[in-house]
């Protein structure tokens, strides 16, 4: 805590307050993806496409907080190891839907059972029904915001 008076704009600004938590509350799961060779834009496409949505790339993008053509990049990369598919999607020539093989789902299924484990030990210690108020404010402010 800092010493009265001491304090900085970023100690009450909501914006560095949330990405100060997002980045504490997942360096030590970052770290053992890595540890694995999985590198964390990896693990975001797999988490959101697990176990069996289907996306479109920009919906895909958004939702891994990525542009676009990063994400296109990482999903060639991801195809040739035969972790998900790309398709046109029915209706629109130029839609390409995204979706895991089985492979892609096996291997995101696993990553998925570590980040539980890992957001157990984030929340240890906070009720229920803290953490279900937590999850739902901050999906109204993504709601809200973004």
């Amino acid at each position: 805590m800092a010493e009265p008076g001491s304090e900085s704009f970023t100690d009450d600004y909501l914006l560095y307050l949330l990405a100060h938590a997002s980045a504490a509350a997942s360096a030590a799961f970052h770290a053992e993806l890595e540890r694995g060779g999985m590198r964390v834009p990896v693990w975001r496409i797999l988490a959101s496409l697990y176990p069996d949505a289907r996306l479109n790339v920009g919906a895909l993008a958004r939702k891994c907080l990525m542009k676009q053509p990063t994400l296109t990049r990482t999903l060639d990369r991801m195809e040739e190891r035969g972790l998900v598919r790309r398709a046109l999607e029915p209706g629109d020539r130029r839609g390409v839907l995204v979706a895991l093989t089985d492979r892609g789902r096996a291997l995101a299924g696993e990553k998925v059972a570590l980040a539980r484990r890992h957001e157990a030990e984030v929340l240890a210690g906070r009720s229920a029904d803290e953490i279900a108020a937590l999850k739902a404010r901050l999906r109204a402010l993504i709601e809200t915001t973004g």
